[in-house]
């Protein structure tokens, strides 16, 4: 007699992982509060007919900032970890995994600050190679950075996680990275920088990352023939925010091209103020909500 393997818990690290397939990618809405995290889990149906379109929940640090009236690199670790410690345990009660956003991992508190999420409930985690000393923000060399993405799986299994899901966000294109980064990264030359970033993205794939988010910051984003680039040198384990504006690529329009994961960062914060600010205009000028 045969005995069938068991589907994974679904608020787990291995399904959370399991929802990475390139050409159809697992899109994320960021949230930052209990409310958007409401707001966002109400999508779901509990009808099994129907597919829920949310299968798991993230973090944006920037957002999380915003709502206590700071930038994001502002944000300490003690006032993120507040607010994972408080959204994962509804997280969890909806069945869904959840990654969070801990920038760098706060520097030399990598091992605390992994196992405090963990034991917290997340499967996941955002990891950024850009980092913050006295001279601004620099990048980790590609060795620190592959070591330190070595570190958070294994502190992460040490802490009964053996799957965490490791999102390593490379910002080789942003505008700060390329003020004052090593290993070429600074080169204003656009191949340069793409040569940059797909030697990075292997390495992080290769030190057990489940895919590589590439950010080229709030102007420059990245380009529609970076990610096409990306997609194959990263045999689709790539991570992308989806842009707006007209001439933005789509979900479907990605998921097409073969990104594994689409995440929208603080863009949901954004939208929300902008509506607030909206309806506030309309009743402070005599109109109506």
């Amino acid at each position: 007699m045969t005995t069938q393997q068991q589907p994974p818990i679904t608020t787990s690290a291995a399904h959370f992982a399991s929802l990475h397939a390139p050409g159809n990618p697992l899109v994320l809405p960021n949230i930052w509060d209990l409310a958007s995290l409401n707001t966002v889990l109400s999508l779901n149906t509990s009808s099994p007919e129907t597919p829920s379109p949310v299968r798991a929940v993230a973090t944006a640090s920037y957002a999380i900032a915003a709502t206590l009236g700071l930038a994001d690199a502002d944000l300490s670790s003690g006032a993120n970890l507040i607010r994972i410690r408080q959204l994962a345990p509804h997280v969890r009660a909806a069945g869904l995994p959840l990654t969070v956003d801990i920038q760098d991992g706060y520097g030399n508190r990598l091992d605390e600050i992994v196992s405090a999420v963990v034991g917290a409930g997340a499967v996941g985690a955002n990891v950024e190679d850009l980092r913050g000393d006295e001279e601004g923000e620099v990048l980790w060399s590609l060795q620190e950075q592959v070591e330190r993405l070595k570190r958070v799986l294994k502190v992460a299994a040490e802490n009964g996680c053996k799957d965490f899901v490791v999102n390593a966000r490379c910002d080789v294109l942003t505008s700060a990275a390329r003020a004052g980064a090593g290993d070429n990264a600074g080169d204003a030359d656009e191949a340069a920088l793409l040569r940059e970033v797909v030697r990075r993205g292997k390495a992080y794939l290769e030190a057990g990352a489940t895919t590589v988010f590439v950010w080229g910051g709030a102007g420059r984003g990245i380009r529609d023939h970076e990610i096409r680039t990306l997609v194959t040198e990263f045999e689709g384990r790539l991570a992308v925010k989806l842009a707006d504006g007209e001439s933005a690529l789509s979900v479907q329009e990605l998921a097409d091209i073969g990104v594994a994961r689409i995440s929208v960062g603080p863009s949901l914060y954004f939208a929300a103020t902008k509506a607030v600010r909206e309806a506030a205009g309309r009743i402070v000028q005599g109109g109506r909500l």
